[in-house]
């Protein structure tokens, strides 16, 4: 497990972690950050660079200070690889949750979901810690969001991974946790953005209505 060939970025998000408290009407303890792969990228990295990711961004990892990481039910290779890699170089305090939208599982549950996955990519086995689903409500509502609060421009499928932090998973009684989502970025080629954008305007997120 040397490589992943990818270019990860960890972005910090403090606006849109204000943002999702608003639009879940909750609190979440501790710090939300983006982890995502450039576009078009094909360059080899070292999965230190991970390790290097988070140094940089003064993340502690340790029994008062875990680290939550929240993937897509769609696991591709990449994502694998992400997976496995972590719990390689982080084995201790260190959690993987899938989450997905219902509409694109019917008849199934999380387990179901995690059991498929596992059928599929047998070497994941017992490195899913939790798993979720839930409605497309949000969907576009965290897409315009993120647009407004740091000008990053999502597929807006990722808005579940988003909302990840946000969910029960009798983990938000750490203050000091670290919740990263993984993103994947909207196609610079996508004429959607501005149908996304509008879809997603609600008086909860847009700029008029910062209501923190």
């Amino acid at each position: 497990m040397n490589n992943i060939y990818s270019s990860l970025n960890l972005l910090p998000t403090p606006w849109m972690k204000k943002k999702l408290e608003t639009i879940y009407d909750k609190k979440l303890n501790g710090n939300l950050f983006l982890i995502y792969n450039e576009l078009k990228s094909t360059y080899e990295i070292s999965c230190n660079h991970l390790i290097k990711l988070l140094d940089d961004n003064n993340i502690t990892i340790d029994s008062t200070h875990p680290i939550y990481f929240y993937f897509p039910l769609e696991v591709d290779n990449l994502i694998k690889t992400l997976i496995l890699t972590i719990k390689y170089l982080i084995p201790k305090d260190t959690y993987i949750i899938l989450g997905g939208f219902i509409e694109n599982y019917p008849n199934l549950n999380e387990s179901d979901c995690v059991y498929n996955l596992y059928n599929i990519y047998p070497e994941l086995k017992n490195t899913i810690d939790f798993s979720y689903l839930i409605d497309k409500s949000k969907e576009f509502e965290i897409f315009t969001s993120l647009s407004d609060t740091h000008r990053i421009h999502i597929d807006p499928a990722s808005s579940c991974t988003v909302s990840g932090p946000m969910l029960e998973h009798n983990l938000n009684k750490f203050k000091n946790a670290t919740h990263v989502s993984f993103i994947k970025l909207l196609s610079e080629e996508s004429s959607d953005f501005v149908n996304y954008y509008i879809k997603g305007l609600t008086n909860k997120n847009n700029n008029f209505n910062f209501n923190f």
